[in-house]
Parts: structure tokens; C-alpha cells; sequence
């Protein structure tokens, strides 16, 4: 009876520890991914500002390249433009009404993680992370009633 109770309790303990540990870990991927968030907020305003302060729109052929390229000219603390090219996969693509598009996805899962779509300069619309956590690295296909 002794050494069940041991067992018992080295189990519960070991279950204890090791779900301290994943929480710490998860608690650790919402706050980078919150910042992240963060930072594309800021990408989008200062993106969409670059291109109203020479009365024009986002480019139809807006893509990965030309957003980095953008930043690299405008944005003012590069680290956070060298950290989101560095941490995740980026995909850019041009959405109607002069507005984009740019997720980032885990560069070893290729799970989604978040979608910007630029029509809501202070938040990102499609945050994976906290209510799709295995979803594809794809960009939504149905975005505008996320931009109403």
C-alpha cells in the first residue's frame, strides 16, 4: 500500500512539474506572438502612411519583397524589421482596395500563426495562435468580412 501511495504521489508530482513547464512555454509563444502583433500594427500604419503621403495605394503587385523593401526605407528601428524577417516565415500579397495582406507562419511547422490584412491599423484581424493553432500556412481566402 506504501509504495502504491509513492508511486501515486511521484506521478502526481511529475504531472504537476511537467504541466508547469508547457505552460511556461505556452505563456512564453503569447507573448512573443502578441509582440509580433504589435509590430505588424505598427508595419501597417507606417506602410499604408508611406503610400497616402504620396497620394497613391498599396501597389496590386505588392508582395514580400516590396514590403521589406518599404520598411527598410521608413521604418525606424530595423531590429524589429530584421527580428519578424529572421523569426517567421513572411508571405505578402496584395488584397483589393489598396489594402494587404502578410502572415507569418513557424519556419519549422508551417503553421499559421497570424494574418494582417492592413484594414485595421491597430490590431492584426487573424490571430491563429489563439483559436486555430494547427491551421495552414495559407492566406485567408474569405478576408473582407474580417475588414468591415
Amino acid at each position: 500500500m506504501r509504495r502504491f501511495a509513492l508511486t501515486l504521489t511521484i506521478v502526481v508530482l511529475l504531472g504537476c512539474v511537467s504541466n508547469r513547464a508547457l505552460s511556461a512555454s505556452d505563456e512564453a509563444k503569447v507573448r512573443e506572438y502578441s509582440a509580433a502583433a504589435v509590430t505588424l500594427s505598427d508595419f501597417s500604419m507606417k506602410i499604408v502612411g508611406y503610400y497616402e503621403a504620396q497620394k497613391l495605394s498599396v501597389p496590386k503587385e505588392f508582395d514580400t519583397k516590396q514590403f521589406f523593401d518599404v520598411l527598410e526605407k521608413i521604418y525606424p528601428d530595423q531590429s524589429r524589421v530584421k527580428h519578424i524577417q529572421e523569426s517567421y516565415k513572411v508571405s505578402v500579397r496584395p488584397l483589393d482596395g489598396g489594402f494587404y495582406s502578410v502572415m507569418l507562419c513557424d519556419p519549422k511547422t508551417d503553421v499559421k500563426i497570424m494574418e494582417d490584412l492592413s484594414c485595421h491599423l491597430n490590431r492584426v484581424e487573424i490571430r491563429s495562435w489563439e483559436k486555430n493553432a494547427g491551421a495552414q500556412c495559407v492566406f485567408e481566402s474569405n478576408w473582407k468580412p474580417y475588414c468591415e
